[in-house]
């Protein structure tokens, strides 16, 4: 049904390796964001 051929790997690879760093990203820079949103009335 769908084949995975050398071309289909070539585009395919790029792009799933895009979106898993996009979204480790989102996901290290929310645990940052909830950590600093923590800390602060603390230091108060």
């Amino acid at each position: 049904m769908f084949g995975i051929d050398t071309h289909s790997m070539e585009v395919l690879l790029p792009s799933m390796i895009g979106i898993i760093a996009i979204t480790a990203v989102m996901v290290w820079t929310g645990f940052k964001l909830r950590s600093l949103m923590n800390e602060d009335p603390k230091k108060k």
